[in-house]
């Protein structure tokens, strides 16, 4: 009884160095609804069978210093659809003035070949938009994902020493991380003792990182345990 009032009163000092778990905001989802050009020109149309189709095809051939509107340094143009087609050669001046400039771009993606005219594409700015911001908001989803270390409650110095180092290095780089403390299938029971020292490290490892729980933490010492901690932000 004594062995388990103390794995109780260790959970509970555990618990009790952390300051209020975190309210994390949850994204709003971003939807995209496509924008009709007021002004499309007939011969374009002709010539470029989906001149604003939004697709993510359409930004793969693009370079970040890709040249734009009247930066473009010809006066004739070939336009190319989504699907890769050509349209006839045409003066820029005719393409900028049949479109909305206020809600469409003319994009250089190609700088042309010989005696043939730099290939452009028409671009949405709100499909742009839109294509950079799932484009950021996938990376900040990779970054602040979760990590998992899952320890042994039995588990020897050394890998326990292993372990412990990713913890902090995670911490440092800003992740977030979920530990689960377990007792593995097949493996011998672990000792009062060594679950003291297993939750002991754990807590000594987050707190010298300046960590900080993100919810509370769940299950019994000796059996499973879960938690997920963070570095305080700065």
């Amino acid at each position: 009884m004594k062995h388990a009032r103390g794995l109780v009163s260790t959970l509970q000092a555990f618990r009790s160095i952390f300051l209020t778990p975190l309210e994390t905001l949850r994204p709003q989802s971003l939807r995209y609804r496509p924008i009709q050009s007021q002004r499309q020109s007939r011969f374009i149309q002709n010539s470029c069978p989906r001149p604003f189709a939004h697709s993510r095809a359409l930004f793969a051939e693009t370079k970040p210093k890709a040249l734009q509107d009247e930066d473009i340094r010809s006066e004739i143009v070939q336009i190319a659809a989504d699907d890769g087609k050509l349209g006839a050669p045409q003066r820029l001046k005719d393409v900028l003035g049949s479109i909305d400039r206020s809600q469409y771009f003319v994009l250089q993606v190609s700088p042309g070949a010989s005696r043939q005219p730099p290939v452009c594409k028409i671009f949405s700015k709100r499909a742009v938009r839109e294509y950079i911001r799932s484009k950021e908001k996938a990376a900040h989803a990779t970054k602040t994902a979760a990590k998992q270390i899952e320890l042994n409650w039995a588990i020897d110095s050394h890998d326990l020493a292993h372990r412990l180092k990713q913890l902090s290095d995670f911490l440092e780089k800003g992740r977030k991380v979920e530990i689960i403390l377990t007792r593995k299938k097949g493996k011998r029971a672990p000792t009062p003792d060594e679950i003291k020292h297993v939750m002991t490290s754990v807590t000594e490892t987050t707190q010298k990182a300046n960590a900080i729980l993100v919810k509370p933490v769940e299950g019994e010492p000796g059996h499973r345990v879960q938690m997920v901690v963070k570095k305080k932000d700065d």
